[in-house]
């Protein structure tokens, strides 16, 4: 039995029965002041190990409070991708000028594409992006579960040529398919469905149910927008699952804050 509640934009916490898993925190909608535990923390088993994984160093993706947790729950182990890493060095390298707080070495794991690590309660894959960083593959307690980060097929339709337009989908497949060579079926996955992109927006979302057989799609990155009209315009259209749905295979949730969700049809 697994539990993923939705925190904001790209951020969501995993909860096995061996670890929890935060992903790409960026901001707490309960607005938690800085250097303090988000809310979400409160209701984490004290029993387990708790893994931050930043998928890249991108402001709506990262935010550096999440070393500063470690003052109030210590054990955190922080997985980062290389760039996140070095966006990150005043606050998990020793020899840094850095005089505020910092987290010990033995509590970061750095994955670049293509490696995996091993630790307690959890196995976690790196992957390539067509932004920056990486997407990852997270296995606990028999489920797999995949975040993308800001790996999509982002051709901006509108505002593209149609080479430049070609290159992304082809750039999109060449990381899709290493990930389906590995994982053919996929419990969950979270991927991004950002309509600020224009036509076809869905285009992504929909190669990858068709190329890897996913039990739970989660779609995400719609949070942004210049009003709150535009948002909740982008939170509609990342659940049109209509536009992208495998409608063979696959169930598609859209979460809300606090994991409250819409169920729509395949």
């Amino acid at each position: 039995m697994i539990r993923l509640t939705y925190i904001y934009h790209d951020c969501f916490v995993l909860e096995t029965s061996q670890a929890v898993v935060v992903f790409d925190y960026w901001r707490d909608t309960a607005g938690t002041q800085r250097g303090e535990l988000p809310s979400f923390f409160d209701s984490l088993p004290e029993e387990l190990p708790v893994y931050v994984m930043v998928s890249h160093h991108h402001k709506d993706h990262y935010s550096r409070d999440i070393f500063e947790w470690d003052r109030l729950r210590k054990g955190i182990h922080y997985i980062l991708s290389r760039d996140t890493a070095k966006s990150a060095r005043p606050y998990i390298s020793a020899d840094s000028h850095y005089a505020g707080y910092k987290v010990a070495a033995e509590q970061v794991t750095v994955l670049r594409p293509g490696e995996k690590a091993v630790l307690p309660g959890v196995r976690v894959y790196a992957y390539g992006s067509t932004d920056t960083g990486n997407s990852w593959v997270v296995e606990s307690d028999g489920f797999s579960v995949m975040h993308a980060g800001d790996l999509n097929a982002w051709i901006w339709k509108d505002e593209s040529t149609e080479a430049e337009v070609r290159k992304a989908i082809g750039d999109f497949r060449a990381v899709l398919r290493i990930i389906a060579a590995d994982w053919p079926r996929l419990d969950v996955c979270m991927f991004p469905v950002d309509s600020r992109i224009g036509t076809d927006y869905w285009t992504g979302a929909a190669m990858l149910v068709r190329a890897i057989d996913v039990g739970v799609f989660i779609p995400m990155h719609f949070e942004l927008g210049e009003s709150p009209e535009e948002v909740e315009q982008r939170h509609r259209d990342a659940a049109d699952f209509g536009a992208y749905a495998n409608r063979e295979r696959g169930e598609y949730v859209m979460l809300g804050a606090g994991g409250s969700y819409w169920r729509g049809e395949r």
